[in-house]
């Protein structure tokens, strides 16, 4: 047991175990420390693989900056407008980066509890309804309509973190948006009793239900080509799940290809 322990302290090997299965405390001993070195095996994995993720998505977007900044130095345009097309694509490149980094830092607040919520009762119905028309210079240059359902009376309020509510709002349209060509989208506000319902339906390319599962893991993305094309990090949904479950509620995906995405959000009065 004490070989055991300090190979996994020493060497970082997680692959070994004690061999004791006795019913006593030795046993029940062994079996904590067989816990702890399969924990720290799936933690290094995961570990590693986030760290090969960043490199990943972190080179692409340099890769780009470092071309087109060669290209322009060197004056390698045909003319002012390729040019401008050049820069252009290294400011998105950047804003790219920057997302990334501004994503990360919320992944890493979140996951080592860091981030506190400051909660207050505020209106659902005034904030579904700023979030749309935040979107709607996006909306109309792909001529989507958008559309907001809310009670009348009396409005729906919500005791929780507005500004993290933002955040979750803005994400999950601004993706509604971005895979969505032709259609519509709207946010239906819904009060059921002791919970209050959003949900925010798409007339978009939808996800195969193969996908739906996947889509909270970090870096996971359905469309890689189309997600880096459309500015995505990989992280965007990661995020929302740990707001949503730190304001007590939950979501859940449900799409059908080619015909739309509806996002279902539920969280307590």
């Amino acid at each position: 047991m004490e070989k055991v322990a300090k190979q996994i302290a020493e060497k970082k090997d997680f692959s070994r175990k004690v061999d004791y299965q006795a019913n006593d405390e030795i046993g029940s001993l062994a079996t904590a420390i067989n816990h702890l070195s399969q924990t720290l095996e799936r933690y290094q994995t995961n570990r590693n693989e986030f760290f090969s993720n960043i490199t990943h998505e972190l080179k692409t977007p340099l890769t780009y900056v470092k071309g087109y900044a060669n290209a322009v130095r060197h004056e390698m345009y045909q003319s002012e407008e390729e040019k401008q097309e050049f820069l252009e694509i290294i400011e998105n490149e950047a804003d790219h980066i920057s997302n990334l980094m501004d994503d990360l830092t919320d992944l890493s607040k979140i996951e080592e509890g860091k981030i506190d919520l400051n909660k207050e009762a505020f209106n659902l119905n005034m904030l579904a309804e700023e979030m749309m028309r935040r979107s709607q210079f996006r909306a109309n240059q792909k001529g989507l309509k958008l559309n907001v359902h809310t009670p009348n009376t009396p409005p729906l309020h919500l005791y929780a973190d507005k500004n993290r509510m933002e955040q979750i709002f803005t994400n999950l349209i601004e993706n509604a948006v971005r895979y969505t060509e032709k259609g519509e989208i709207k946010i239906e506000v819904t009060d059921i009793g002791n919970h209050i319902q959003v949900k925010i339906i798409d007339t978009g390319i939808g996800i195969k239900k193969q996908d739906i599962p996947f889509l909270f893991e970090r870096f996971y993305r359905v469309d890689k080509s189309r997600s880096r094309a459309n500015g995505g990090t990989g992280l965007g949904l990661s995020i929302v799940k740990n707001l949503v479950e730190m304001h007590e509620g939950t979501i859940d995906f449900d799409s059908e290809l080619n015909k739309g995405t509806t996002v279902t959000l539920t969280f307590p009065k």
